[in-house]
């Protein structure tokens, strides 16, 4: 039996719900965003998606994911997720050259800019 959080996840995660609507918004909002606002919205992204990932773990702009005991599988899961929240193909290694949510959010946000040039 699932609980409340796992339910709620699943169902937001379902074809054209809560999470589908959030990931069109967010790439409307970056098609129209200037440069350092689509950095700054997808560090918010990744930041958002790691802490979820990890149990509400506590981490901030800067923590870097592997020394915040981010497994593999976590790893795995945080590239799924963003690659289906922003279109853009978010490769493992991308987490483990890029570690922290700024990082992060800064590859994003090059590759946002070179899929979209």
């Amino acid at each position: 039996m699932e609980g409340p959080d796992e339910a709620a996840a699943e169902e937001a995660a379902q074809p054209g719900g809560p999470a589908d609507e959030q990931a069109a918004a967010l790439v409307a909002r970056l098609a129209t965003a200037p440069p350092e606002e689509r950095q700054e919205l997808l560090g918010d992204l990744v930041l958002h998606r790691a802490r979820a990932i990890l149990d509400g773990q506590e981490l901030d702009e800067d923590s870097n994911f592997l020394q915040n005991n981010m497994s593999s599988l976590a790893a795995v899961r945080l590239s799924k997720t963003l690659t289906d929240d922003t279109g853009l193909e978010v490769p493992l290694v991308a987490i483990v050259e890029h570690p922290t949510p700024t990082l992060l959010g800064k590859y994003l946000a090059e590759a946002y800019a070179a899929e979209t040039g």
